[in-house]
């Protein structure tokens, strides 16, 4: 796979998760949020176009890039977090493509250690970002993106992307992916692909994210309203799930807005998980 290929599977893949539905509590082509519209995640993605072909390519750190990716939104006027987990999770994966680009088998072992040659500097550029990006995240005592001097402090300890990820493993779906290797996101790919090739394109995507938000607490509902609720959102997914029409989906996502939850670590991980399936040569 070329550079331009790797890029346009990361596209796709941000394309499909944001235009399938019903996702419960998600923006996609039925239905905006409050805040930000379809077209602005739209917009998003093709704004990240670039920096996934850069990573493809082995140009630039995976902090730059991600930095680069939230700056762009300023460009577009896109007044909030449209893709930050998104893209946290899918430019390590462009690199790993880009070096194994000739055997996608390998796709995993070489994500393995493209996380472990992250450095300082990947972590001054990921807490730059994440501000741009106003993105959530749930306090934690060590290196919290919430304290003031996380600059400094990250300098002086000299502590690399892949440990701040560590940190906050036991609280956080995106932490908890770079800190096992994607373990999870590898395992939905694969489910992801048979419910493709079974069930189509759209209805295998909606029916992915049902059980993977079934099977675990969205980490930006945990964040927002705590763990009690982040666990009945779980349990809603699937009690939904259940329903071969899916109907008790759409019913579900109509409450999840009128509620203002919003399981977005579920979608970013679909999202990764659809990359690792196009890579590995899913097509429609």
């Amino acid at each position: 796979m070329s550079p331009d290929e790797i890029a346009q599977c990361a596209e796709a893949a941000m394309l499909i998760e944001l235009s399938s539905g019903p996702k419960p509590g998600n923006v996609d082509r039925c239905h905006d949020f409050i805040d930000l519209t379809f077209q602005q995640f739209l917009v998003s993605a093709v704004s990240a176009y670039p920096v996934f072909r850069k990573a493809a390519a082995g140009e630039g750190r995976i902090g730059q890039l991600l930095l680069e990716a939230v700056r762009s939104w300023r460009f577009w006027n896109i007044p909030g977090n449209t893709h930050f987990g998104s893209l946290v999770l899918m430019i390590p994966l462009c690199v790993a493509a880009g070096r194994c680009a000739e055997n996608m088998d390998r796709l995993e072992e070489e994500l393995t250690e493209v996380l472990k040659e992250t450095n300082v500097d990947d972590a001054l550029d990921f807490y730059a970002a994440f501000g741009l990006a106003k993105a959530r995240v749930a306090n934690v005592p060590l290196f919290s993106l919430k304290d003031p001097s996380w600059h400094e402090k990250l300098q002086s300890h000299g502590k690399i992307l892949l440990d701040l990820m560590n940190f906050s493993r036991d609280h956080d779906q995106i932490a908890r992916e770079w800190s096992s290797g994607y373990k999870r996101s590898f395992q939905i790919a694969d489910r992801l692909a048979e419910k493709v090739k079974s069930r189509g394109l759209g209805e295998g995507v909606v029916r992915t994210y049902l059980e993977a938000l079934s099977e675990e607490p969205d980490s930006l509902v945990l964040a927002k309203f705590g763990a009690e609720l982040a666990k009945e959102v779980s349990l809603r997914a699937k009690l939904a799930l259940e329903d071969e029409t899916l109907e008790s989906a759409r019913k579900l996502d109509r409450e999840l807005l009128d509620e203002d939850v919003n399981p977005g670590s579920t979608a970013d991980l679909i999202a990764a998980s659809l990359l690792i399936s196009l890579l590995r040569g899913l097509r429609f």
